[in-house]
């Protein structure tokens, strides 16, 4: 297991950043392909992280990043724990993203994907359902379902299928073990704590033949670039651990029976 949150004590660090003490899990290889050589370093700047009106000190050694000399992913060799962070989330859920989104540009690609206006498909992060909702109201038939952390308001009414609730990086809980012809998973891969546990329950949730939509912050963008990976504001938010390039997407996706079919870079949102 890449992340160490069994093997290894939480640290804790001094004095309360927030309702909790923050506890940190440490990361002892790349999480993508397990290799532990590591190509290069570099340190946040920040002394703490802020999530929505939360302030969260860092450990007192910092966030390291690291670069996978093997597949090229960039990692935190220090993260929060999955407890912690899911106890975050549900307390700032009123106020984060909730700002809206128009994803007709995101509809029209997803059906020039699908060929076809009858499309089971689930969102993985669908948040309160808005993408849902706009491919029923752009006219796409089929089961609309969701799977997220935990049950946003909202995103009933979006629903035409089920709603799966946990992490993807963890063992599926029930589901209907029936697959989808699309899955899309909008800015939920920087967020993977076990990324091959999470393709592996893909395999799973994707239908032989079904595609896969991943969008998510590239490390060979013009900012991380420009001016480093330590400086890149994607990385300096406590919710994103893991940091993806076509190499290290194209290496996890052959493991576990996926090739990509089309890459294109967008401004984020």
């Amino acid at each position: 297991m890449p992340v160490q949150s069994g093997a290894l004590p939480f640290l804790v660090v001094d004095g309360p950043p927030g309702p909790a003490l923050a506890q940190w899990a440490a990361v002892a290889c790349c999480p993508a392909c397990g290799s532990s050589t590591d190509a290069s370093r570099a340190i946040l700047p920040d002394r703490h992280y802020v999530f929505g009106t939360e302030r969260v000190a860092m450990p007192q050694q910092g966030i390291e990043v690291i670069g996978c000399r093997d597949c090229g992913l960039q990692y935190k060799a220090m993260v929060p724990a999955p407890g912690f962070l899911k106890e975050v989330f549900e307390r700032q859920a009123p106020a984060k993203w909730t700002v809206p989104h128009d994803f007709s540009a995101e509809v029209a690609t997803l059906r020039r994907l699908t060929g076809s206006a009858s499309c089971d498909v689930l969102d993985i992060g669908a948040a309160g359902g808005a993408l849902l909702g706009a491919l029923a109201g752009h006219g796409m038939r089929g089961r609309r379902s969701a799977l997220d952390v935990m049950r946003y308001p909202g995103v009933e009414p979006c629903l035409a299928g089920e709603l799966i609730e946990g992490f993807l990086d963890s063992p599926l809980p029930e589901w209907s073990r029936e697959p989808y012809d699309l899955v899309t998973l909008f800015d939920v891969a920087e967020h993977l704590y076990q990324p091959r546990v999470a393709f592996e329950n893909l395999r799973l949730l994707v239908k032989p033949g079904g595609r896969l939509f991943i969008e998510t912050g590239n490390v060979e963008s013009r900012w991380p670039r420009r001016f480093g990976i330590g400086e890149w504001w994607y990385v300096r938010l406590l919710e994103h651990h893991v940091f993806w390039s076509r190499r290290s997407l194209a290496r996890i996706a052959a493991d576990f029976g996926f090739e990509i079919l089309e890459w294109r870079e967008v401004h984020h949102k």
